[in-house]
């Protein structure tokens, strides 16, 4: 029987001195909200489980700090309401981001916060993630990686990164390139068994090049096309910051879309 017990715990973990402090969360059947907060801790915020078979763990290891769930298989299946947790990261310390999930449903916006890196390891499910306003910090990488089930990444340009690596496994994935440019970004896009669909703002310059093995490929919008390679008007007219994009598709479908 699944416990109808309210457990709110409070968080507050307090500056680290090290220049960039590393966040790390290892979730389970969770729903995550993140926003950017003014301090005075550095990640702040509740977890409020309403099984009470869930239990959260904050660690801190030199300049990587840890929060994660603490759950076994019979706790998993019993849980009908997953956990939420709701965090504030404060935007004046730039940090590097990991993010491990298991299987469920996933989403949160990474939008303000000042990420300089960004790792995401997707179990099977659903997993949305957002960037709804710029990151005030250069993000050096993101690295998303997911197995099976389905991967949306929405206005990943708000980013600010300077890369960045998808591989998704069987998941059907939605890469949105839309938001704010402001430097030239490398992309690397790797699929197998599944569904690709890129999009970007027809205004954006992007050069996406395929290298695929038994993958269909579908345009829509003003591209060029030029043997492998796809362009937008604004990457024929040579225009920056230019988004460079390489597509490696076995045995799935891969769309590109400009808007």
């Amino acid at each position: 029987m699944t416990s109808t017990l309210d457990v709110t715990v409070p968080i507050s973990v307090p500056r680290s001195p090290a220049a960039e402090p590393i966040l790390r969360l290892r979730l389970g059947p969770c729903r995550l909200h993140l926003v950017p907060g003014d301090g005075p801790a550095w990640v702040s915020g509740t977890y409020v489980d309403k099984t009470g078979l869930l239990p959260l763990a904050i660690g801190v290891d030199g300049e990587t700090t840890t929060i994660s769930q603490r759950f076994d298989a019979t706790s998993f299946s019993a849980v009908s309401a997953p956990p939420l947790l709701d965090l504030a990261i404060d935007r004046g310390v730039p940090l590097a981001l990991v993010i491990e999930t298991g299987a469920g449903d996933n989403a949160f916006d990474l939008g303000g916060i000042p990420i300089v890196s960004l790792e995401v390891k997707a179990g099977a499910g659903r997993f949305d993630l957002d960037f709804s306003r710029p990151n005030p910090a250069e993000l050096r990488s993101i690295e998303l990686s997911a197995g099976a089930g389905q991967l949306t990444a929405r206005r990943l340009a708000n980013g600010n990164f300077a890369r960045l690596h998808v591989s998704a496994g069987m998941a059907a994935s939605t890469i949105d390139l839309s938001g704010e440019l402001t430097r030239d970004g490398a992309v690397r896009l790797d699929a197998g068994l599944a569904s690709v669909d890129v999009t970007v703002p027809a205004t954006t310059a992007m050069r996406l090049r395929t290298k695929s093995f038994a993958a269909g490929t579908s345009v829509s919008g003003p591209i060029v096309r030029d043997g492998a390679d796809y362009r937008t008007p604004a990457a024929v007219a040579g225009a920056h910051p230019l988004l460079t994009v390489e597509a490696s598709i076995a045995l799935g479908e891969l769309t590109i879309r400009a808007i």
